[in-house]
């Protein structure tokens, strides 16, 4: 991995991208810190990187490269995914089966109904009829 680094507003440096996909990887903060900075030995040093860690995931630039990290993978693996479902399905395990359909009609039901899970939808009833005031 090399320590690249640009400068120009808007764009990470390397060791921001390089610490997105340390991350995505499953690198833990005292991994990272050992990869990016092998010079940062001394207990205060490492907790400083640590921080430096902290701040860069809330940085809005570094979020939206990270999104796209997982965009990437998932688009990459929904098709086998679904493949995997599809030949579950047939199972002659009849448990096997019923899991594999039940995913496949959870995960479709956003684009069959229109409706997302974290939807709130709230009704009023009873109300008077909202308009100008009677003169």
């Amino acid at each position: 991995m090399g320590n690249y680094r640009a400068r120009r507003p808007g764009f990470l440096q390397g060791w921001q991208i390089n610490a997105a996909d340390m991350m995505f990887r499953g690198y833990t903060d005292e991994e990272m810190v050992k990869e990016l900075w092998p010079q940062k030995t001394e207990k205060n040093q490492i907790q400083a990187a640590k921080q430096r860690l902290q701040r860069l995931r809330k940085d809005e630039k570094f979020q939206e490269y990270y999104r796209t990290l997982i965009q990437q993978w998932s688009i990459a693996h929904v098709g086998r995914a679904l493949r995997k479902l599809s030949e579950q399905i047939d199972s002659n395990q009849p448990w096997l089966a019923n899991k594999a359909a039940n995913d496949v009609l959870q995960q479709s039901k956003a684009l069959t109904s229109g409706v997302d899970d974290g939807t709130v939808v709230i009704k009023v009833e009873g109300m008077p009829e909202l308009g100008t005031p009677d003169e």
